[in-house]
């Protein structure tokens, strides 16, 4: 598989070794194809319908895991129309599913026998899930202040979990520490296959849509694994016809930890650390910067988007909400909903609006 970093712009074959660019960088898939209709299998419903169009080694699954072509509904809120994406009906609860499902099998196309992944909880799930159905070995780095419930999750499937003191740094520090032979850094925020695999969320998007394009997607964003995918995938519809325009993109953060926010409204290049940031319940965002932040920034400007700052009060309101109508989904994921809320009279009324709802509400201790 070849690799391209946008930071330095080198290109090379991917190595288990090399799970990053020797400037710090992280990786891409050089060679994604041109999307053509007549590449997508039609009698596969997961991910792997899109498997020829992925640029990976592999085009079909090693092992069958029922991830991708998650629902698409239409819901009325405030009297709109809108789309919920249901991203949390995958295997391990989380949309995390989609990028792990592709890392995993090219990582074991590889020659990986043991992963390694740092977490707080849904990337861990999702990675111990996918070792357990590989026959691989999996160990998960968490920090200690994660839910109790995601951390039984990552231990059920037979993963080793642990646990670091500190904050979401120190326990990626952990992680590529540990990282030697045999040992694959299975890193949803570096691995260059996850990100491909993501992108799958667009093309069912756009086939669920009658071929057609959102006008907006309001996503939860830490290190913006989903987000960059769902702009890759448009990109690639874009480039090849299919669609007329990019979907706005909108990046809502937790206001206690909202490094991408504070960046965007200053106008800046980069996305600074956020030194000691306060606890969010959306702990699925708790990360101070996000690994690809030159893309995350590049995917707003190109799709003129935006990024919000939620409160936790907020987030909680739309926790409630969305469940009242039927969908119990973690605060993380909360995040989109509140976002609409927060949009819903900015947004032209003949607007077509996705929100992906990444997460199960039942992946931790109940907030409601």
């Amino acid at each position: 598989m070849r690799v391209f970093c946008p930071d330095c712009l080198k290109e090379c074959e991917f190595t288990i070794d090399a799970w990053r660019c020797s400037c710090g960088g992280a990786w891409e898939v050089a060679d994604i194809p041109v999307f053509d209709e007549l590449q997508l299998n039609h009698k596969e419903y997961s991910i792997w319908r899109y498997g020829k169009l992925l640029g990976l080694d592999i085009q079909s699954p090693t092992q069958q895991m029922g991830v991708g072509w998650t629902p698409l509904v239409p819901v009325e809120l405030f009297d709109r129309q809108i789309f919920l994406k249901l991203e949390y009906l995958s295997p391990s609860g989380s949309f995390k599913d989609r990028g792990v499902n592709a890392m995993i099998n090219q990582l074991v196309h590889m020659g990986a026998r043991t992963v390694i992944e740092d977490s707080s909880g849904n990337a861990g799930a999702s990675v111990a899930a996918h070792a357990a159905r590989f026959g691989i070995d999996s160990e998960v780095y968490v920090p200690a202040y994660a839910s109790a419930a995601k951390q039984k999750q990552i231990r059920i499937y037979g993963a080793h979990v642990i646990q670091i003191n500190g904050n979401r740094k120190d326990v990626e520090v952990a992680a590529q520490a540990a990282v030697g032979v045999n040992k694959a850094y299975a890193s949803h925020a570096y691995n260059p296959a996850y990100l491909a695999g993501q992108m799958t969320a667009a093309y069912e998007i756009w086939e669920q849509l009658d071929r057609k394009a959102p006008d907006w997607i309001i996503c939860p964003v830490a290190q913006g694994g989903s987000f960059l995918g769902l702009w890759f995938g448009f990109r690639q519809l874009f480039k090849a016809g299919f669609i007329q325009h990019l979907p706005h993109m909108v990046a809502a953060q937790a206001e206690n930890i909202a490094p991408i926010y504070h960046a965007w409204i200053k106008g800046l290049d980069h996305i600074p650390s956020i030194e000691n940031p306060m606890p969010t319940v959306a702990e699925g965002v708790a990360i101070s910067s996000p690994i690809r932040q030159k893309r995350v920034l590049q995917a707003l400007r190109e799709t003129e988007g935006m990024v919000l700052a939620i409160s936790e009060e907020k987030i909680l309101e739309a926790q409630e909400m969305i469940t009242h109508n039927g969908y119990y989904i973690e605060p993380t994921s909360a995040l989109a909903v509140a976002g609409w809320v927060e949009l819903k009279n900015e947004i032209p009324q003949n607007a077509c609006v996705v929100l992906p709802l990444t997460g199960s509400g039942l992946k931790g201790f109940p907030q409601l």
